[in-house]
């Protein structure tokens, strides 16, 4: 077993030890008394009961310690370890138990101080280096559970969270799931759908590789800061992504935009792929299961946008939202590419020739082919549809068509 010092303890060190152990009652009815600020904010039941009877195991460990100048074991740390778990559980800061045990040994070494002689300068000389020796062993063990037991309450939490917004977005009531987990609901919430791309370790052959991958970018996306314990964002994202429930700011300081941004620029960086995410503000808390699916569907269309926004909002993508809906006018507007179906070349064209501007050059060098296979090419499109591609009718035409044909669902289609 190791030494507390590198020096034995003095010859009148036993002398002084069981001068203060006449006065251990007295330090444990200090601790239920003690005022400080650290520990005044803690219920009744830790200072009155617990607190006395950590200190009256602490101290047996203490005494023995100092008097044999050695290290405690570990069935003597396990109060020590036990407690700084509870605390960790019960949400007690960790500067807060730290400073708790401080104190404590403050108190032991005033009473050290008041009681000494003045002949015994080299006794308390080495109480004061083994005592620090001691308060560091403690506070070791202390942080160590505590921050283990913190590891395991965020592998709860972060379950728990993807449970609680997993049963907000389908409409379920979660206000009891998240008292028990101790998880804060907003009034509102940002609703935001990401889509994150795929790492190249996640495209491997092996079955089991491709699922060491997804989790090692999960796991890089939950460190982040707005995904611990403390934070009250809730999500269901996977590898592939999810949701993200972002609660509404009460005094409004915040632009949800900007804060979706940042928090898409965060975990783009830790996981280094392309992401995108489709963005519905400032929901109820009852109406986020619509919004859910609406944020999903600005993201969706946002698709074919050639990354014009990161973030995109139902502004974004009005058009393409209110012409993919399913109706008759739909089914018209997609029926208007049917005399291309056994020339799909046609029809990549026509989406190159609009995303030109109708520009003959430009279509021809992004297409890069002759200008005249670009004039001989809306010849044909004219010809098999009936529609004029180069006047205004015709651009709105089948501009309408491709946004129904590829932004319609395909459970709608």
């Amino acid at each position: 077993m190791a030494a507390l010092t590198p020096t034995p303890p003095p010859a009148g060190t036993a002398d002084l030890l069981n001068r203060l152990h006449a006065r251990a009652a007295g330090m444990i009815k200090q601790s239920a008394l003690d005022s400080s600020d650290a520990l005044s904010a803690l219920p009744p039941e830790i200072r009155l009961t617990e607190l006395p009877w950590v200190t009256r195991r602490t101290l047996t460990t203490v005494f023995r310690s100092l008097g044999g100048n050695v290290t405690p074991n570990a069935e003597e740390l396990r109060p020590a370890r036990e407690i700084a778990v509870q605390r960790a559980d019960e949400g007690v800061p960790l500067s807060v138990v730290i400073r708790n045990w401080q104190r404590g040994f403050e108190r032991f070494w005033n009473e050290a101080t008041s009681l000494s002689r003045s002949d015994e300068k080299d006794e308390m000389a080495y109480l004061g280096a083994a005592l620090i020796s001691l308060f560091g062993i403690f506070s070791a063990t202390l942080v160590d559970a505590y921050e283990q037991e913190q590891v395991i309450l965020d592998s709860e939490k972060s379950g728990a969270g993807h449970l609680v917004a997993r049963m907000i977005l389908d409409g379920q009531e979660a206000h009891p799931y998240a008292d028990r987990f101790r998880i804060e609901l907003a009034d509102e919430y940002h609703v935001l759908a990401l889509e994150i791309a795929s790492t190249p370790d996640e495209l491997v052959e092996d079955a089991t590789g491709r699922l060491v991958a997804g989790r090692r970018k999960m796991r890089k996306i939950l460190s982040l800061s707005e995904f611990r314990r403390t934070n009250p964002t809730l999500t269901t994202l996977g590898p592939a992504g999810g949701h993200v429930l972002m609660p509404v700011d009460p005094d409004g300081s915040s632009l949800a935009h900007t804060l979706a941004g940042e928090l898409v620029e965060r975990i783009r960086s830790s996981v280094g792929v392309p992401i995108r995410a489709g963005l519905v503000e400032n929901v109820p808390i009852a109406d986020v299961p619509d919004a859910g699916k609406l944020a999903s569907e600005v993201l969706r269309l946002s698709g074919r946008q050639r990354a014009r926004h990161t973030v995109a909002r139902l502004d974004d993508v009005a058009l393409e939202y209110q012409l993919t809906r399913p109706g008759p006018a739909n089914d018209h507007l997609r029926g208007v590419l049917a005399p291309f179906d056994q020339s799909p070349d046609l029809i990549t064209f026509l989406e190159e020739y609009l995303r030109c501007d109708m520009d003959r050059k430009r279509t021809a060098r992004s297409l890069g082919v002759h200008p005249n296979t670009v004039n001989n090419r809306l010849h044909r499109v004219a010809s098999l549809s009936g529609i004029d591609p180069t006047g205004f009718e015709g651009v709105m035409t089948f501009g309408a068509a491709l946004t129904a044909a590829h932004g319609t669902p395909a459970r709608s289609l």
